[in-house]
This record gives structure tokens, sequence and C-alpha cells, in this order.
């Protein structure tokens, strides 16, 4: 299971109103690849595992995209 960082202390993200958004960062070799932003966690979950088991990829890595409002 893939672990991300957590919400803040009072247990909410920092802009409620919009969906979190997912993406996985790898690399091949030399190459750093990323998949598109999504939603969809649990599809972003299970290539994490596919990809930090295989052969082929290292430094595999969930991000989730922040908005900073300034």
């Amino acid at each position: 299971m893939a672990t991300t960082d957590a919400p803040d202390a009072a247990g909410s993200d920092a802009t409620p109103t919009q969906a979190s958004l997912w993406r996985l960062r790898y690399m091949v070799g030399d190459l750093e690849h990323y998949t598109e932003w999504t939603s969809d966690f649990p599809t972003i979950e299970n290539y994490y595992d596919q990809y930090r088991r295989g052969d082929y990829a290292h430094d595999v890595v969930i991000e989730r995209r922040a908005v900073v409002e300034g």
C-alpha cells in the first residue's frame, strides 16, 4: 500500500472544494517519466505497486498536486 502526505492537523485539505489530483513519477534509466494527473487514486496506487515491483523502473513516487494561493 502506498503512503501519501497526510492532511493538516485539523483533518481537512487546504482546498476542500477542489478534488485531489495524483500522478506517478518514475525513472527508466536516466529519464524521468510521469503519468497524467488524475483524481482516481486507486489507479495510481496500482501503477505504483506494479512499477515498484517491476525490473524496468526505479525511484517510483506518488505525487499529489497542491494549489498555492497567495
